[in-house]
């Protein structure tokens, strides 16, 4: 992608063909044209069991798995976006001759993605994948004025949008079922009562963050423990909480420490559901790219083992 990190890839392509030729990677460079054309091209890949090697970031790679799912392509990722959160899931290094080799000697895997389907605007439904993360109220807003200001890079860009985000932000009103898992951390303990088909949740929300892969945002640990091979999604779910208040758990999620706090409750789960009581509807992300401004219900289920993608780091099943 050629358009990512603020569009100063479009001077790589000289070292990004000499990395693969020095890894033994005889690939063939496309650069994409804009939004969709990396899901099309994907997919007549993906149709013809080649593997596709993502040069970009996560938006790049959402392209990417949504064209790949349902094929026999597998998935490669080299670290050239903004975030890189999803590469670094897989335990992609950031040098981009390493991250040529790690490829070239990568076994081949089965991860999980995240499906998501979210009614809109007239009831109608919309269905996406996604393989790093999803996020629904204040991250899905700060992700959307991220997209302004990657040309900071890597996590500056997204604590800007953070800023920016915090003194306009209106929290909405959702009702939040978590199902199919048990809540962890000492939140989980503080007013919502575990029971056997999960968490029932009915409030104010600040933000509903739902990983697949351990960080957000260039390294914002909001899901700390997750690992892509589960066959389960993390959450994490903080109730409402007040600028100055989101100002003070904003650096503990550097280090996933936020999981103790009172506000916060994580939990592990196959599937959720959320709906917008009152106040028109939320904003939702997938990718760090936005979907919506306006679902009034989400269904977010995980779907286990359902790419191929080359892995070189240990993941949760080893």
């Amino acid at each position: 992608n050629p358009a990512a990190r603020g569009g100063r890839n479009r001077a790589l392509e000289p070292a990004l063909l000499r990395a693969l030729g020095a890894a033994g990677l005889d690939a063939e460079l496309w650069a994409t044209e804009g939004p969709g054309d990396a899901e099309r091209r994907a997919r007549a890949l993906g149709e013809a069991g080649e593997t596709v090697l993502v040069a970009g970031g996560d938006g790049t790679v959402h392209e990417v798995v949504n064209g790949l799912v349902g094929t026999a392509g597998t998935l490669g990722v080299l670290p050239l976006g903004t975030g890189n959160d999803f590469a670094h899931a897989l335990g992609m290094s950031d040098d981009l001759a390493r991250a040529a080799r790690q490829l070239a000697e990568a076994p081949a895997r089965s991860i999980d993605l995240g499906r998501i389907r979210w009614e809109g605007r007239g009831g109608r439904v919309h269905e996406r994948v996604f393989a790093n993360c999803l996020g629904v109220g204040f991250d899905a807003v700060a992700a959307a004025l991220a997209a302004e200001t990657k040309w900071l890079g890597g996590r500056a860009a997204y604590l800007a949008a953070v800023f920016r985000t915090l003194w306009a932000w209106r929290r909405p009103h959702l009702h939040v079922r978590l199902a199919a898992g048990a809540p962890v951390g000492a939140g989980a303990d503080e007013a919502e009562p575990l029971d056997r088909d999960g968490l029932d949740y009915s409030g104010p929300l600040f933000l509903c963050e739902v990983g697949n892969g351990h960080s957000v945002g260039g390294g914002f640990l909001l899901t700390p423990d997750a690992v892509v091979d589960d066959g389960r999604l993390d959450v994490c779910l903080v109730r409402h909480v007040t600028p100055r208040r989101a100002l003070r758990l904003l650096p503990q999620t550097f280090s996933g420490a936020h999981v103790s706090a009172p506000e916060v409750t994580m939990a592990r789960v196959a599937r959720l559901e959320l709906t917008v009581e009152r106040g028109g509807g939320v904003a939702v992300q997938a990718d760090g790219e936005t979907l919506t401004f306006e679902a009034s219900a989400v269904e977010v289920e995980v779907v286990p083992g359902a790419l191929r993608a080359l892995v070189p780091g240990r993941l949760g099943g080893e």
